[in-house]
């Protein structure tokens, strides 16, 4: 496999770049035609907003002025006045009407009584509006006669287009006698949309012709917010002539283009008569060139991001392959040298601190002889047990020295090594450091178990897992132990297990414990690389496989909680060695 990647290292490098460019096509399409679909989302979601906002201001303008005009034909009594054609009385009671909805904010333009036989009884229409009232047709009052209920909409019967509510005029009996039909200007709407979309412009077509703002009637209302609305209804009206003859009605949706300026304008929203039927549609055109230019600056960005990542990633790959190459292969060898440096460095301390006991001794030993020389005590035999005691410290010493320096030297070749032996060797290596620390190591390891390895593998994994557990015991308070456990499994594999009651090691740790650098202990006190060492001796031995867990287990009769480091590895059969 390594040397196919070898001969094909162009190959790959030049697929792998043909499919980031594939794949960075494609998402970005996806992404444009993500954000591009956003246009249409957003005129849902305003178009929605609109009929919704006009949609609650058609019936609660109805509803107020239905509640209004039915309390004061009760109050006037309309019925009677209708019944006997008393149009002088009607007209009394009734032209208090128009002024009172002034001064509500409501802009009425017509007021409209009409009796039980479709006649025409009272009109109310502004002076600056010319109109003809024979001209006018009750087609309105004749649906409020067959429902008996209160009906709005949009009419084309006093101006081209206005709101008109209709509402029945009842006797005491509860029997429709007559109708009251009250028009409202347009922009009444245009000002409450106002409020909603300030950004949003608005027009109103009819008969596929935009309805101009002043251009039919001249309504002064008296009041200067209406007019303002009305000034801007005719603003927007302007601005729709721009581009009415590019607008496809039969498309809810319309992208328009101006100089440098773009619009989506909707064309979904119907105006319906007090019938129901179609009268006219409100036209509402957003700006989205914000929206459209951000949209394409993400293009782009991704556009210089993927020729900048490429540029970067090609250059590492056909300039720079063999350096880094290089400079993986020196970071292992500094890995593995400072792995070597502190083990070194660990020996040497632990040699010192043995040394320390019998080189107190031999001082004691050279003290002594000079004392006796100089009282004129030394004779022949006490100066043979004084050096025999010398020798017998030197020795120990000596064996200290072997000890360590053949566990430094591994060996080139993998050979038989033992369990039992090996754990037991540890142990009494490091007993003086744990006897130092108070750590009692229960070692229950009592029968040979042979594998392959290379010489000194399983003392020195030993020693690195009874250390690293003796600088966490270290800050455990009272008892402090260490079990040492073997148990055979299926398949000739065997399980070594390195118990303490330090507590155990943080769950986010736990997996990570083996890399090389992590550590439990503060960065001054810890190098990280004592149980990355472990990891890589049990590779050395067949089937090994090294990991760590926490858990509970028992010792004396009492529980006991902490790390556990588990060895495993394939034993060799006895008829095989």
């Amino acid at each position: 496999m390594r040397k196919f990647l070898e001969a094909n290292k162009n190959r790959i490098v030049i697929v792998t770049y043909a499919l980031l460019f594939c794949m960075f096509c494609f998402f970005s399409l996806m992404d444009l035609h993500k954000r591009t679909s956003d246009y249409a989302y957003f005129a849902d979601k305003i178009n929605s907003f609109i009929k919704n906002a006009h949609d609650s201001e058609s019936e609660y303008l109805s509803s107020r002025m239905a509640n209004y005009v039915t309390a004061v034909a009760q109050k006037k009594n309309f019925a009677q006045l209708l019944k006997s054609g008393d149009s002088e009385g009607l007209k009394k009671a009734a032209d208090p009407i128009f002024e009172d909805f002034g001064k509500r904010y409501v802009p009425v333009i017509s007021v409209l009584i009409y009796d039980g036989t479709g006649k025409l009884r009272y009109h109310m229409i502004h002076p600056s509006m010319h109109h003809d009232a024979t001209g006018l047709t009750p087609n309105v009052p004749k649906e409020v006669f067959k429902t008996k209920n209160y009906t709005y909409g949009y009419e084309t019967n006093v101006v081209p287009l206005y709101f008109c509510t209709a509402l029945p005029v009842r006797d005491s009996l509860s029997n429709v006698v007559g109708t009251i039909e009250v028009g409202v200007d347009l922009s009444f709407f245009h000002y409450n949309l106002k409020w909603f979309f300030k950004d949003v412009k608005t027009a109103i077509v009819l008969d596929g012709k935009l309805l101009g703002n002043g251009s039919d009637y001249a309504f002064d209302s008296g009041e200067y917010v209406y007019d303002y609305y009305r000034k801007l209804k005719a603003n927007d009206t302007k601005f729709f002539n721009l581009f009415i003859d590019r607008i496809n009605f039969k498309q809810t949706k319309n992208n328009v283009e101006i100089g440098d300026r773009y619009y989506l304008v909707s064309t979904s929203q119907i105006l319906s008569n007090n019938l129901g039927h179609e009268v006219g549609k409100y036209l509402v055109a957003y700006d989205l060139t914000e929206l459209r230019r951000r949209h394409w600056d993400y293009f782009y960005v991704w556009l210089l991001f993927f020729a900048i990542t490429a540029s970067v990633m090609l250059f590492i790959n056909m300039v720079g392959f063999r350096k880094y190459e290089r400079i993986i292969m020196e970071q292992s060898k500094m890995l593995a040298q400072r792995s070597k440096q502190c083990a070194l460095g660990e020996m040497l301390g632990h040699i010192g601190h043995q040394w320390r006991q019998p080189l107190y001794n031999l001082s004691l030993i050279v003290q002594n002889i000079g004392l006796q020389n100089q009282f004129g005590k030394l004779d022949d035999a006490l100066l043979e047990k004084q050096i025999t005691q010398a020798n017998q410290n030197i020795q120990y010493m000596s064996n200290i020295i072997d000890d360590w320096r053949s566990l430094l030297m591994s060996g080139s070749s993998r050979a038989v090594i033992e369990l039992q032996e090996s754990v037991e060797r540890a142990i009494a290596m490091v007993a003086p450091v744990m006897e130092q620390s108070r750590i009692t190591i229960e070692n229950r390891i009592t029968s040979p178990v042979h594998t392959m390895g290379f010489v000194n593998d399983l003392v020195q994994l030993t020693i690195n897992v009874l250390l690293n557990a003796r600088d966490q015991l270290s800050m455990v308070d009272g008892e402090r132990v260490i079990l040492i456990c073997c148990r055979e499994e299926a398949d000739s594999l065997v399980t070594v297990t390195f118990q303490d009651n330090g507590g155990g090691i943080q769950n986010q740790l736990l997996k990570r414990i083996f890399e090389p650098y992590v550590t439990t202990k503060d960065k001054a006190d810890g190098t990280g690389l004592g149980l990355y060492l472990c990891h890589q001796i049990v590779e050395n031995l067949d089937q090994g496989k090294v990991w760590a867990e926490n858990r509970s287990f028992e010792l004396q009769g009492k529980e006991h909680y902490g790390a556990c480091i588990c060895l495993q590895f394939a034993k060799i059969k006895s008829e095989e060695l």
